[in-house]
């Protein structure tokens, strides 16, 4: 019996050397094999490291029912961190540069950003943060915004580098009407989901 037992206890302080490492939340896909994928249908921000999903986040991105307002389709690489700054009234944290946006006429229309939730700041200092629009509606000016815990984590990977694809809205642009968060999400979901100016971000 107690050679069973010592047998059991070589095998069991073995076996953690061959073992998986445990995929918790606090586990960071490997930049080098990552990439992100934005479907605008979904609203949804799926983070892949190889052919694994590692994480989803519910996002809002620009609204398409005017050119000024869209999130463009582009494919690239994320870019240098923001960090806090300010647009159209409101302030954003965790900001992470993609790609300066110019319009058909070559006049700039803005730089676009992945950030957290824009906010305006409460009677005692507290961040009242606008959130209803995040996974249900594109309502932003053109930049991708995220949960303000999701951003942090986001951040905490540090995404510097890692391939990114935003794809655009499968059904156009001009089929979703302006609500009071932003445009009803009428497209159907994707069959797979795969600089700065005088006024930083949208």
């Amino acid at each position: 019996m107690r050679r069973f037992a010592l047998v059991v206890v070589l095998v069991m302080s073995v076996l953690p050397l061959h073992a998986e490492p445990a995929q918790g939340d606090d586990q960071f896909p490997i930049k080098e094999k990552s990439r992100i994928v934005v479907s605008q249908d979904e609203q949804k921000m799926y983070i892949y490291e190889g052919a694994r999903l590692v994480r989803t986040f519910p996002i809002s991105t620009g609204w398409p029912g005017k050119r000024q307002t869209t999130t463009p389709p582009w494919a690239g690489k994320v870019g240098e961190f923001w960090g806090t700054f300010q647009s159209f009234g409101t302030t954003q944290d965790l900001g992470y540069w993609l790609f300066t946006d110019y319009l058909d006429d070559d006049s700039w229309n803005g730089d676009i950003l992945i950030h957290g939730a824009p906010y305006l700041p409460g009677p005692n200092g507290q961040k009242q943060y606008s959130l209803d629009q995040i996974g249900r509606a594109p309502a932003s000016h053109g930049c991708i915004q995220m949960l303000p815990q999701d951003a942090e984590w986001f951040h905490q990977w540090d995404p510097v580098g890692v391939q990114i694809t935003i794809n655009p809205f499968s059904h156009g642009t001009q089929t979703y009407p302006k609500l009071g968060v932003g445009a009803q999400l009428t497209g159907a979901p994707p069959a797979t989901p795969v600089s700065s100016g005088a006024v930083p971000g949208r």
